[in-house]
């Protein structure tokens, strides 16, 4: 059986909005998610009843590899015997809220019920992905944009960016753990059933292109706060051009959104290491 190559790509948050914390600690969140064409590459091949990893150590304990931990989540559901080697180029910046890891942990879902004849359809795959992580629905849904409830995990349908819009993500070379970002937005969660409601609804009838006022996210108050250096990223995107700046999931990453791929390309120079810049289209 040949072996097959697939892209993982990375997501923004259109606004990101805390609504509660649950007895059990997962968090009640209303996001807009948007595909981009930053992306890493896998490519899977069957093998017997084990599974292999090559690319970089991302995690302290090789089996937390969310490309691992995808593939052994099928194999419990599946067939234990559905062995797979799996390469991981990596390109997405771990740490950054650009959804890296749970894209890898969706694509290589996706590779293996291709390579082991499952439907796409099966609702044993959203059940893997669930298991995996609250964004992984997202990417293994092949949606380009969809508001997401819950954790992030119950989706619908929405519009998101326009095509000719770009987006520049600027990366500082450091990551930002999602579990201490939550730990400080539990220390402010505020809102009231009324506002949750409002802010629900105003994701609810977002009709595409920029996010509205009432569509921030609440990660950037801490976050910004403990790295002044990225609330003045977004400012520079803002005086470069963009139309609409904002941080990356719980960060560490920021988006710019430009009208056009011209004023995109111009923006991302000068971007000095250790930061990186990259130049993307919604998809």
């Amino acid at each position: 059986m040949k072996g097959l190559t697939l892209e993982a790509c990375a997501k923004i948050n259109l606004g990101l909005r805390i609504l509660g914390r649950h007895s059990d600690g997962y968090h009640e969140l209303v996001t807009i998610f948007q595909r981009i064409s930053l992306c890493d590459r896998i490519t899977l091949e069957p093998v017997s009843g084990e599974v292999e990893y090559t690319g970089p150590r991302l995690t302290e304990e090789p089996s937390e590899n969310l490309c691992v931990k995808g593939a052994e989540v099928f194999r419990r559901i599946f067939d234990p015997n559905f062995g797979v080697r799996i390469r991981l180029d990596k390109q997405i910046p771990a740490g950054a809220g650009l959804g890296g890891g749970s894209g890898d942990a969706a694509t290589t879902l996706i590779g293996m019920a291709r390579l082991f004849d499952i439907p796409l359809d099966d609702q044993r795959l959203y059940s893997a992905a669930v298991a995996i992580g609250a964004d992984v629905p997202f990417f293994l849904s092949g949606r380009s944009s969809a508001l997401g409830r819950g954790r992030g995990e119950i989706l619908s349908d929405s519009p998101g960016l326009n095509p000719e819009q770009r987006i520049l993500i600027v990366w500082p070379g450091f990551a930002v753990s999602t579990d201490w970002a939550y730990g400080k937005i539990d220390d402010n969660l505020t809102f009231t059933k009324n506002s949750n409601s409002i802010i629900d609804c105003e994701f609810s009838s977002y009709s595409g292109g920029l996010p509205t006022a009432m569509m921030t996210n609440d990660f950037e108050g801490p976050v910004f706060a403990t790295h002044p250096e990225l609330a003045g990223a977004r400012d520079r995107l803002l005086v470069e051009g963009a139309v609409y700046a904002g941080l990356c999931g719980s960060g560490s990453a920021l988006f710019g959104v430009f009208d056009g791929e011209a004023p995109t390309r111009a923006a991302a120079l000068g971007w000095n290491s250790p930061w990186q810049s990259f130049v993307c289209r919604p998809c």
